[in-house]
């Protein structure tokens, strides 16, 4: 998650296990006449891939129909990880287990006093700092994103991917995950410490600014708009260069392989659901794709 940037669907995992659980810019915007959805085609096959938005509200629903449709004519459903494991009790235990130092040092020991402040100032309302201190960086990271989803009034419940896992388990469609719980939840444990300040300085970037505002991303995901909502979801990664490119240019590349598989099937696509974040930009998996020659078009 981790979502919007990836991390957001461990954030949407730790609300869900957790709490059981601005406003968009006053312009008028355009018709929405594009989904943030795209078939991509090969030689062989067919796949369609949507950008979710983790945790959403019920204003959202009914989709527009381009995402029931694509739904329908799948017969495989791709996610970042299969969600029924991550709801596994272990999976939130070891979550949790491992956000912790387990050998006296603290939060506020090993990030800078501009980071702590920062940090204390924006969850002062939310969260005790005394809560922070055992956590390591990550871990708060996700914290910041539990309380802005909450904020934001959005709900881990309603995201896209909650969504459609719960239609295609409705279904009897396979769900195939393109990394495990685990793997997200390393990839951040495994990043030295100077790497998850920089991650959660981005985090923080981004929350001060109205334009990567949740309820701003997600207006500009309902209309289909790929070029604002690059500029929303990737400004808090510009100076954090590192943290980009470990969640979301490595993971992007690792999926890789497994979409072209899809699109190497003669029979029924798959749908692909990924955070947003992982379609749009120079290193996105649709710049990935055009480059290899896919055909790839928004719906």
């Amino acid at each position: 998650m981790l979502a919007i940037p990836s991390r957001r669907i461990i954030a949407s995992v730790i609300a869900a296990v957790l709490l059981l659980g601005g406003s968009a810019s006053a312009q008028t915007a355009p018709a929405r006449t594009k989904s943030f959805l795209w078939k991509v085609q090969g030689p062989n096959g067919v796949a369609y891939l949507a950008g979710s938005v983790h945790a959403l509200s019920s204003e959202v629903y009914p989709l527009a129909p381009a995402f029931q449709r694509a739904f329908d004519a799948s017969g495989t459903l791709v996610e970042e990880i299969d969600l029924g494991d991550a709801a596994q009790p272990t999976s939130s235990i070891m979550l949790l287990g491992k956000g912790v130092y387990q050998d006296g040092r603290t939060f506020d020991q090993v990030v800078s006093k501009e980071t702590l402040a920062l940090v204390s100032d924006r969850l002062k309302d939310s969260i005790p700092v005394e809560m922070l201190k055992p956590m390591k960086p990550w871990m708060v990271d996700l914290m910041l994103e539990m309380v802005d989803l909450q904020k934001a009034g959005l709900d881990p419940n309603l995201g896209l991917d909650k969504h459609f896992y719960d239609s295609a388990k409705a279904a009897g469609k396979p769900v195939i995950g393109l990394e495990t719980a685990e793997s997200q939840i390393d990839r951040l444990d495994q990043m030295p410490v100077a790497i998850q300040e920089q991650m959660l300085r981005s985090t923080l970037k981004e929350l001060e600014t109205e334009r990567s505002s949740l309820t701003t991303i997600v207006a500009e995901w309902k209309r289909g708009d790929a070029a604002s909502l690059e500029k929303s979801l990737l400004a808090g990664f510009k100076d954090f260069r590192a943290a980009y490119t470990s969640l979301i240019v490595e993971r992007n590349r690792n999926w890789m392989p497994q979409i072209e598989g899809c699109l190497a099937r003669t029979s029924s696509p798959c749908f692909v659901v990924v955070g947003a974040a992982h379609l749009v930009g120079p290193d996105g998996l649709l710049a990935m794709l055009q480059r290899k020659g896919y055909k790839v078009e928004q719906q």
